[in-house]
């Protein structure tokens, strides 16, 4: 093994020395996420963390080892290693890491009342990394492994094949409404769901203000963790175009995926930024960006696996025409659009609509599958929910001036699904209003996305 190997490695773990984990990362603030690895962390099986690139994976880790610590677990015992800069991508890298670790850091073989933990931060970039953790996995069984991954395609390639039934998948998107504002310090407790007919926690009025203050910014700065304190406006834009875009699609992806030409696939995450909330079709733009509309198609696969956009499908019970019928593109996070468009405070009233859809199909999404719904006759609602009960129908209205009309296409949808309640949500509306039968509930939109 390298000396620098073990240089990287003594660096990425002060804790063998009595010091703090991974000194100089700064605060560390409580991701929501931490929870869904905690809930795995005794079991036998690996947990893969995934997530976009720089969305806080690295920090949720971090806490996972800050809990074994507080649990008495022996410093010398966890080995965190990220394999984003190292030189070689062959496997025998992650062989001698971890071989290192059980063999000259550990002060006993693991056991059952003294297990080892690995936290390998970005897998991906190590070629055959599911067959080397099948491996470690199978041949120590006192062993947990935790690794993240930016590319989801990779890392659930791995789990389809290798670690079929060895692994968890735990999700760390960029930081939700909730998350932003704990950032900022400001705690709001969680909001039952919109359908529900629960009330709104009295606690909350204490900080109402506080929160529609902070939504504006939120819709235009979106969620990465590290641009929440960041002025002004463009030094966000620089960070996410550097560390998060150009990284991704001239580095992360062309190391991982078949991709030709990255400068097209920036120039197509561009027309997805112009158009996210909108519907589209694929071979109208295709010609804008010089390619086929099958190599168009191909990369924006390769972008929703990258975890930098999501594809929503018309609300239909035929796969078949889920698939030929025109889709809706949304970004995965709202300071992607605002980097690449060049948004800031000034935004016009049509863009904040489209940066105040996207969010709402974000939140949404976290925990449900999303659809839109249109009809031939050109009727849409912007998001349909899938419930045991029946259909949810939401538009985004995100105005101050509401009318009838404005539920013109709720009021379709639940003619022809029969139900009777729909959603409509606004900038700071609330209260309900029937239209042609149908009682369309308005709400603000941070009572949506703060809502459970």
């Amino acid at each position: 093994m390298n000396e620098e190997l073990i240089r990287q490695m003594t660096v990425s773990n002060p804790h063998w020395k009595g010091d703090g984990l991974l000194e100089g990362v700064g605060k560390i603030y409580s991701r929501d996420a931490s929870k869904e690895i905690a809930k795995y962390i005794d079991d036998r099986q690996i947990v893969l963390v995934t997530g976009p690139r720089r969305s806080g994976k690295t920090t949720a880790m971090i806490q996972a080892m800050r809990e074994r610590l507080d649990k008495g677990v022996n410093p010398r015992n966890i080995l965190y290693f990220s394999f984003d800069e190292v030189l070689s991508r062959e496997h025998t890298v992650l062989e001698d890491v971890v071989s290192y670790f059980l063999n000259h850091v550990i002060p006993a073989k693991p056991s059952k009342n003294a297990r080892a933990f690995l936290f390998l931060d970005e897998i991906q970039f190590i070629h055959d990394w599911s067959t080397m953790l099948k491996r470690i996995y199978e041949t120590q069984p006192n062993v947990k492994i935790l690794a993240s991954g930016s590319s989801s395609l990779g890392i659930r390639r791995g789990m389809g094949e290798s670690l079929a039934g060895r692994a968890f998948d735990v999700s760390v998107p960029t930081l939700s409404f909730r998350e932003y504002l704990r950032f900022r310090g400001i705690e709001s407790p969680r909001l039952p769901p919109i359908w529900s007919r629960s009330k709104m926690p009295a606690s909350f009025m204490l900080i109402k203000e506080e929160i529609t203050d902070a939504l504006t910014e939120y819709l235009i700065r979106g969620g990465y963790p590290e641009t929440v304190a960041m002025r002004p406006i463009s030094k966000v834009h620089r960070y996410i175009r550097q560390s998060v875009l150009e990284r991704v699609v001239y580095h992360d992806l062309p190391e991982t995926e078949d991709i030709g030409n990255p400068a097209s696939m920036m120039h197509l995450l561009k027309i997805l930024a112009s158009i996210s909330s909108q519907r589209f079709e694929i071979a109208n733009i295709a010609p804008d960006i010089g390619m086929k509309a099958q190599t168009a198609s191909k990369y924006l696969s390769v972008l929703e696996r990258a975890m930098l956009m999501s594809t929503c499908y018309n609300h239909t019970k035929s796969m078949v025409k889920q698939a030929r019928s025109s889709k809706k593109a949304y970004l995965t996070d709202n300071g992607l659009i605002s980097s690449l468009l060049g948004l800031d405070e000034s935004v016009g009233s049509q863009e904040l609509g489209s940066l105040a859809e996207t969010a709402a199909f974000n939140h949404l999404s976290r925990t449900s599958q999303v659809y839109f719904w249109r009809d031939p006759q050109g009727n849409e609602v912007d998001m349909v929910l899938p419930s045991r009960s029946g259909p949810i129908p939401i538009e985004v209205k995100y105005q101050s001036s509401i009318y009838r009309s404005d539920a013109k296409g709720l009021v379709r949808f639940c003619e022809v699904h029969d139900c009777s309640e729909a959603f409509l949500v606004t900038r700071n509306r609330q209260g309900s209003m029937e239209v042609g039968g149908v009682a369309v509930n308005m709400l603000p939109l941070w009572r949506l996305i703060l809502s459970t």
